[in-house]
């Protein structure tokens, strides 16, 4: 899925929790027998002001938590370029930096100090709406890309220029996870008899991966309320970062219950393509 120019990392934050694991399993199978480096990066958290932290405790406690996740890349078994560091500073502003130099930052849907049973942890929300490449929130238990999870990918569409780079990304991800790809858009199918009329570009596109089956439906509610009512049936949730009203209506601290007990993981596609 990534094109033929000088890769760049794909970044995964880590700190320990269980959400951070499965944002790195996740980016495993985004990088696995490509030239892609998998970069793990833990965040020393520091004060406002204060000095950096030293000692051999807080290294310690670094270091543990990025064996942990090298651990677990190792466990997949899959031919992966590992990198790893540790930073000090502050866990947002360190990544949005990051993400300046990355085509795609990984994050668990809840860091260590948040409650597992939220909907999706403030860093999380923030990284999705700010960054500057690609974010995926991994939710729920991870599932490799060849394990039976038939569960459909859902693609949000709406005549914007990124279209197709959302579609092209939603493409690959449905192809490597032996996925359904569900188009949705908001355009006015009623004079059309309820079909979807796509744009040439994306037909070509379409037309590149004849091997995934794709769909497509008209929101006739909000993203939100049409996720919800399928949301057990959709394993990964893809838009673009330049649908701001919607990407912070989806990411918003009260979704439906629906949403709150699903486990499907969302990429906020960025204007920045992969590999670029």
């Amino acid at each position: 899925m990534f094109d033929s120019y000088p890769p760049k990392s794909v970044v995964v934050g880590v700190d320990g929790s269980r959400a951070a694991l499965r944002a790195t399993q996740w980016a495993v199978d985004e990088v696995a027998g490509t030239d892609v480096p998998l970069r793990l990066l833990y965040i020393t958290p520091t004060s406002p002001g204060a000095a950096a932290p030293h000692g051999g405790a807080a290294r310690a406690a670094a270091e543990e938590v990025v064996h942990e996740a090298c651990c677990a890349v190792e466990a997949m078994g899959k031919s992966v370029k590992v990198e790893t560091e540790v930073l000090d500073g502050q866990p947002v502003p360190t990544l949005l930096a990051e993400s300046r130099s990355t085509g795609l930052l990984c994050v668990g849907d809840t860091g260590a100090g948040q409650h597992a049973d939220g909907w999706l942890g403030s860093t999380a929300r923030e990284l999705a709406q700010a960054a500057h490449c690609s974010v995926a929130i991994v939710r729920g238990d991870h599932n490799d890309a060849g394990a039976a999870d038939r569960r459909c990918i859902v693609a949000c569409i709406d005549g914007l220029p990124e279209d197709i780079d959302v579609l092209e990304r939603a493409l690959g991800e449905a192809l490597r996870r032996h996925a359904r790809l569900c188009v949705v858009t908001e355009q006015d199918a009623s004079s059309r008899g309820g079909a979807v009329i796509l744009d040439p570009h994306l037909v070509r596109c379409l037309d590149g991966y004849p091997d995934v089956q794709v769909d497509t439906a008209v929101l006739h509610g909000s993203l939100r309320e049409y996720l919800a009512e399928r949301a057990a049936f959709i394993q990964l949730v893809m838009i673009g970062a330049a649908r701001t009203a919607e990407v912070r209506r989806l990411l918003g601290p009260d979704p439906a219950p629906a949403l709150r007990n699903s486990d499907f993981s969302l990429l906020i596609v960025g204007a920045e393509r992969p590999g670029r």
